[in-house]
């Protein structure tokens, strides 16, 4: 009996050795629970302390506005500008750069027949350019007005089906969660570094939207959000990025502000660099400009070329300090252009191709007839029967005395013969609405007084070229006047005439705008507050294809209701504009 006590207790104590033994054996091959060492001769050190240098990689474009493949819808030919040579640049950036993020600068569900048929014809697809992001992986994009255009429902529909988050910091508004809500900010992890990503959208919507189309938003100034949100930001960041669709007010060599952009607070990426700590890179747009290595107090500066013309791209080395945190060793930033010899991305032109297909049956749809060749290219500065069909249009669907409305696209072609939806969209290329607002004859002067401002003194001084004037200068039709270019501004309309007689201050007239001008868009307070008679909720280019299928007809000859004098003032525009489009070919 004590023998097999004996080797009992033998055996015992032999398996606690042997397991004692596997543990210890399988504590090295696991790696845990060894007894502590220094630091200097046990496991790996994290994988923080390892990486001391790490680039940051930043794609960015900007009011890519529907143009999804490189097509001019209102010439039928092709573009280089599209979101699908985009696409093959950006394969081509994160080929050699992976982990770089994809950013956009907003303007990006309209401007095109594309985006307008699926936000107001054909609701039941996903919205075309937000299906080409989802695609081409866009880690943001910021918010831009023109997403405001079609209305919150559209707007909230492109949103929640994008796979992406949308971004404005300084939008003050009711909603906290779902459709509605716009976040300010989001931080991304690249390669252990942490990439704040702040949106910032201009504080110009209510000028230009009617407010059932912002209902819920405010929109508060840049600098003065950024001041608010920027050190919060840069409290959980290594890396503040703002994108924002604002652009600069000023020229970047001088400094000196656009004439027309003083105190506006439209553009502020200028004023956000200079004013506001903690910013290492701003992406902008809205300006439809392109920009590369700007520096402003500091500050990486950038922006892509609109409509797909260029990606922007900004590498931003990363270094970590003695203690242990991460500060921007250099940085830069350039733009890479599409061309003929990008190719379109054949992912994108695939998921496309219905769209498209949509679109173009749409648009070549036969709705009258003209008697002549005609084009826009002086509609700007002499009465034309273009922008007489425009005012005919307004005229005839608001009920009005007075209609203002100017050529939007001197390039519209329309040619002899049949005349489709395509011309008619060239002829009106924005998504405005119409007005009938009342005013006095004394306010309608003031409004063209404000148009006749947009013209150059004449006679203009020796050597320097006239500045053509823009979309911004309306004219009328119902009433007959001058402008004299001589006179001082505010001076310039002579001869205003209703009804034929001199048009009494007194007198209440009906006037049709559009919704851009009601707002006091293009500098026009005189339109801001006045009594609305109606409103039709319809695009305007919707009126207007609306009316030439009625009526089957295009008129060929103006009516002669205004003119400019003197007559040297006009031919020498004509000169300037001849001159213009010579360099934009060359």
């Amino acid at each position: 009996m004590r023998f097999r006590g004996m080797v009992g207790r033998l055996l015992r104590i032999w398996r606690v050795a042997a397991i004692a033994c596997a543990l210890v054996a399988g504590s090295h091959s696991l790696g845990a629970q060894q007894p502590a060492k220094p630091a200097a001769q046990t496991a790996p050190k994290p994988a923080a302390a390892q990486a001391t240098r790490q680039t940051v990689t930043l794609l960015s474009t900007t009011d890519i506005h529907g143009h999804i493949e490189p097509v001019d819808y209102y010439s039928n030919k092709p573009s280089n500008f599209s979101l699908a040579k985009i696409a093959t640049l950006v394969k081509q950036q994160r080929a050699e750069a992976p982990k770089a993020l994809l950013l956009d600068c907003g303007d990006t569900t309209q401007g095109t027949p594309l985006a307008y048929y699926f936000a107001v014809k054909d609701l039941k697809p996903k919205n075309p350019t937000i299906t080409a992001f989802n695609e081409m992986h866009y880690d943001a994009m910021a918010v831009g007005n023109h997403e405001f255009n079609f209305g919150l429902a559209e707007m909230w529909k492109a949103k929640r089906e994008s796979n992406f988050p949308w971004l404005a910091a300084n939008l003050k508004e009711i909603y906290t969660a779902g459709d509605g809500f716009i976040r300010p900010y989001i931080i991304k992890n690249v390669g252990g570094v942490r990439v704040a990503i702040v949106g910032f959208i201009t504080p110009g919507v209510p000028r230009w939207e009617i407010p059932e189309h912002y209902r819920g938003y405010e929109f508060e100034p840049i600098v003065e959000a950024a001041q608010r949100v920027i050190p919060e930001v840069h409290k959980q960041a290594d890396l503040v990025v703002v994108i924002m669709h604002s652009g600069l007010d000023r020229d970047p060599a001088t400094g000196k502000i656009f004439e027309g952009q003083e105190n506006l607070g439209e553009n502020a990426a200028w004023e956000l660099a200079e004013q506001v700590p903690g910013i290492d890179m701003i992406f902008y747009g809205h300006t439809h400009s392109e920009m590369a290595d700007l520096t402003v107090n500091g500050v990486l500066m950038a922006q892509a070329k609109n409509w797909g013309g260029s990606l922007a791209r900004a590498d931003i080395v990363m270094e970590r300090d003695e203690a242990g945190r991460w500060r921007v060793a250099s940085k830069h930033s350039r733009v890479i252009k599409t061309s003929e010899s990008v190719a379109a991305d054949p992912a994108i032109l695939k998921l496309a191709a219905a769209y498209e297909a949509a679109t173009e049956k749409y648009l070549d749809t036969p709705i009258a007839n003209s008697e002549a060749a005609m084009d826009g290219s002086r509609a700007r500065y002499e009465d034309d029967p273009l922008v007489d069909l425009i005012h005919r249009v307004q005229l005839d669907a608001g009920h009005a005395d007075v209609s203002m409305a100017t050529m939007f696209f001197p390039g519209v072609q329309i040619p002899k013969g049949p005349v489709t939806v395509r011309q008619a969209a060239a002829l009106y290329v924005y998504d405005n609405s119409l007005y009938t607002v009342e005013m006095t004859g004394a306010q309608l002067k003031d409004a063209l007084e404000h148009a006749a401002g947009f013209y150059t003194a004449w006679p203009a001084p020796a050597g320097t070229p006239l500045k053509l004037p823009g979309y911004n200068a309306d004219s009328a039709e119902g009433v007959s006047y001058e402008i004299d270019l001589t006179k001082p501004v505010g001076e310039r309309v002579l001869n205003l005439m209703f009804r034929g007689k001199a048009l009494d201050p007194a007198e209440k007239l009906r006037v049709a705008i559009n919704n851009y001008r009601y707002t006091g868009g293009g500098g026009y307070s005189v339109y801001k507050g006045l009594p609305i008679l109606e409103q039709t909720g319809v695009e305007i280019r919707d009126l207007l294809i609306e009316y030439l299928t009625r009526t089957g007809k295009i008129p060929s000859v103006a009516d002669g209701n205004w003119k400019i004098v003197p007559a040297e003032a006009v031919a020498a525009m004509e000169k300037q504009a001849r001159e213009e489009v010579v360099d934009r070919t060359r």
